[in-house]
């Protein structure tokens, strides 16, 4: 009769042990951009008071982006701290070209954001870039 006891015991708790392990090893966090190797996440962000329209940054399509908004990451290989980047602001375009990466050094793997401003008065386009 003890032994009958004693292995209903040790089942119950071998079951709450598994079941514990089931709930634990669960996880409900897919919101984050999973970062995989040799992979380079970047989105841009206009912190600037205009719309940006039809942004591409080395010819990755961005479309519009609106003041104060942040575009979602996008996925680059061997990518460095800056790059060709085109935007239209009230019908005019601004942006750059990189002459050439001589010195550079790549991106580690990671989220990056660049943020851009625009200030008007000037029309003057200006960017800074975030490791996230």
């Amino acid at each position: 009769m003890k032994t009958m006891k004693t292995m209903k015991t040790m089942k119950t708790k071998l079951l709450v042990l598994l079941s514990l392990f089931i709930i634990f090893s669960c996880s409900d966090n897919d919101d984050d951009v999973e970062i995989q190797t040799n992979q380079v996440n970047i989105r841009l962000a206009n912190n600037s008071e205009v719309k940006f329209e039809n942004v591409t940054y080395n010819n990755v399509n961005f479309g519009d982006i609106q003041p104060g908004e942040k575009t979602e990451y996008k996925i680059f290989e061997d990518q460095y701290s800056y790059g060709q980047v085109d935007i239209t602001i009230n019908g005019e375009k601004y942006g750059w070209i990189p002459v050439d990466y001589v010195g550079e050094e790549l991106l580690d793997d990671g989220n990056y954001t660049f943020e851009y401003n625009f200030n008007v008065e000037e029309k003057e386009l200006t960017d800074e870039l975030i490791k996230d």
